[in-house]
């Protein structure tokens, strides 16, 4: 019995480690998109960033006209596929840059004080 709890710690355990480096690979990015103006708009770059690859979190704010992307991998889907789904969403993006922070520290930075 005590080898089968033993067996059952180990695997979570190691689950749980494999999770964190997971996490530990991905990168927050931003984006300036100063032609939003509304959520319709913010709605429309959101759905065109999650469209790319390595994308897994996306919060785009109309106030700020900032949008925040989390992604799978350090590199991310890179500056001209994230430019390009920006066009797509009929927006100019400018002043692409990764994060010095998570993608959750930066989400609450920008929203701090909304309701």
């Amino acid at each position: 019995m005590k080898s089968i709890a033993a067996l059952a710690i180990a695997f979570l355990s190691a689950t749980a480690f494999s999770t964190l480096r997971a996490d530990e690979a991905g990168a927050a990015f931003e984006v300036k998109v100063p032609g939003m103006k509304c959520a319709g708009c913010a709605f429309s770059v959101t759905e065109e960033l999650k469209k790319l690859d390595q994308v897994s979190e996306v919060y785009v704010d109309p106030k700020t006209k900032t949008a925040l992307l989390s992604t799978k991998t350090a590199e991310g889907p890179g500056e001209t596929a994230v430019v390009d789904a920006v066009k797509a969403a009929g927006y100019e993006a400018k002043g692409y840059a990764k994060l010095d922070k998570t993608y959750a520290e930066a989400k609450a930075a920008l929203t701090k004080g909304k309701s």
